[in-house]
């Protein structure tokens, strides 16, 4: 007997899920973006204190990404999702006393520690309640909001921050919008599915299990290396963003958090096309394509001294990122079996953000004695040189063919 076909946010309980996911992430976005600014003002304008902050915050997001993989495995993944949003709260009430930089940070960092295992439990999850036809369309329209939220978030907390110079407003909205996802998380429908291996299972067995399917798969290897080769990368660009924006575009705080929200807008215009691109192309060559055009962007970023201009540039940046994101996602969804999923998703983050807190971590150290233009265009010339030459390697061109067959998987237990 066949089931009915049903509109996306027909699906009550991915309506749920997703009302959940994109409520917290607003607030997430908002106080991420005021918490770099508040962090800056009150370190004297240490260039050191970004890095710190977004390698602090990093490290407790691959803490939580490498347990959270194998915890929603073994786990039931809407518990999971709840109890993380439960103890996010106190967390975030505390940072409305904390005035000290460093205290600041480390309770960031333990925010971050509960989103890493909140991740990899809810992209698992949108494969379970979701008929797999659908799963494109709920990852691109997962991803196209995220977008949207990077627009209005980064907007939101920099504005908001500039005009008061404090997080109260800010963090209020944030805890409202955990009460928010843990609601509708409530009130989903969800019975995982049963595995006779779970009960013999651990943390440990699936993270092996995970890394060595994983050894298996060349396109999936060309993937994550170009995750890590990215992540590295960004993680210099991200905490001197701030004082690039300064220093080289004349800028402020307001502007800041406009370039962070043109991002967003192009991430919006990216999972469209990126939508629309997998219809007619196969994800390998979106993710390569894209991959090879973004050191292009981050050379042209560095060049530029125009604050117009370095609208247009993020605009352009946040497409090209934003079309390849979903793409990695619906590669993963389609290609990779049930009972190494979650472990995929978990390390496909790790693979981007370990990365990026050794680029956090070294900035701590050379930030304050090197000009920022200087170590940018420094992390320009090596994604180039190490993104470019990758076109010739199998690893790559398996990816690029897509040759991989697809997982048959059943999708529809729940409607």
């Amino acid at each position: 007997m066949t089931k009915p076909k049903f509109s996306l946010l027909g699906n009550p309980n991915y309506t749920r899920l997703y009302i959940a996911g994109t409520s917290s992430e607003l607030g997430s976005f908002v106080t991420e973006t005021a918490l770099m600014l508040l962090v800056f003002k009150l370190s004297g304008d240490n260039k050191s204190y970004l890095g710190l902050t977004r390698a602090v915050f990093l490290l407790f997001l691959t803490i939580g990404g490498i347990l959270g993989g194998p915890i929603g495995a073994l786990k039931n993944r809407r518990s999971v999702l709840i109890f993380c949003d439960i103890i996010r709260i106190p967390i975030v009430a505390s940072l409305l006393f904390l005035k000290d930089p460093d205290a600041i940070v480390w309770m960031n960092g333990m925010i971050a520690l509960f989103t890493g295992i909140f991740n990899p439990s809810r992209q698992a999850m949108i494969n379970e309640i979701v008929p797999q036809k659908q799963i494109k369309k709920a990852n691109a329209l997962f991803g196209s909001t995220f977008a949207t939220l990077h627009l209005i978030g980064p907007f939101l907390g920099a504005w908001i921050f500039a005009q008061t110079g404090r997080m109260t407003e800010i963090l209020a909205f944030d805890l409202f919008t955990y009460f928010i996802g843990i609601w509708f998380l409530s009130r989903i429908v969800y019975q995982p599915k049963s595995s006779t291996n779970a009960l013999k299972s651990n943390l440990a067995n699936e993270l092996r299990q995970g890394f060595r399917y994983l050894k298996g798969r060349l396109d999936l290897m060309s993937m994550f290396a170009n995750n890590i080769i990215a992540g590295f990368v960004i993680g210099l660009l991200i905490p001197l963003l701030l004082p690039f924006v300064q220093e080289q575009l004349g800028g402020g705080e307001k502007e800041y958090g406009v370039l962070l929200s043109l991002f967003g807008l192009g991430g919006i215009v990216g999972g469209w096309f990126s939508h629309k691109a997998s219809q007619n192309f196969s994800t390998g060559k979106i993710i390569t394509i894209s991959i090879f055009i973004e050191p292009l962007m981050m050379g042209w970023w560095v060049m530029n001294t125009s604050l117009m201009m370095g609208y247009l540039i993020f605009f352009l940046w946040g497409v090209l990122v934003f079309t390849r994101i979903p793409s990695q996602l619906n590669h993963i969804s389609e290609t990779v079996p049930s009972n190494v999923l979650s472990q995929m998703f978990s390390l496909l983050d790790l693979a981007f953000v370990i990365p990026n807190i050794s680029s956090g971590i070294l900035l701590t150290f050379i930030a304050n004695d090197h000009k920022t233009v200087d170590m940018l265009f420094i992390a320009a010339l090596g994604f180039v040189f190490l993104i470019w030459p990758r076109a010739f390697l199998k690893e790559t061109q398996s990816l690029f063919s897509s040759e991989v067959l697809k997982v048959d998987r059943d999708n529809e237990s729940l409607s």
